[in-house]
């Protein structure tokens, strides 16, 4: 299911979709989304960014980031955090 959310981008549902576990496909974009943020001084990072960085479409990106923020707890989105909203950015979770 596909939801218009902003302009220029689509909200993904992802009810009934299964996570597998971590692979090395969620390393990947794992270790993407770690360069981006440390390129960025610290500062949440764009889903666009992620998915270039990690060599990936942007949707497959999208998923893997879900997976990694509900699934395994390593990231953290930042929902409504920019104005104009621009999308969701993500951030690796601080470590304790």
């Amino acid at each position: 299911m596909v939801r218009e959310k902003w302009e220029g981008h689509e909200e993904r549902s992802f009810a009934g979709r299964v996570s597998g576990p971590y692979s090395e496909v969620h390393e990947r974009v794992f270790e993407a989304l770690s360069r981006t943020q440390e390129e960025h001084r610290g500062e949440a990072v764009h889903l666009e960014e992620v998915a270039r960085a990690s060599d990936l479409p942007p949707d497959e990106t999208s998923e893997l980031l879900h997976d990694l923020v509900t699934v395994h707890g390593l990231a953290t989105e930042l929902a409504g955090s920019d104005s104009p909203d621009m999308g969701p950015r993500f951030e690796v979770k601080p470590r304790i």
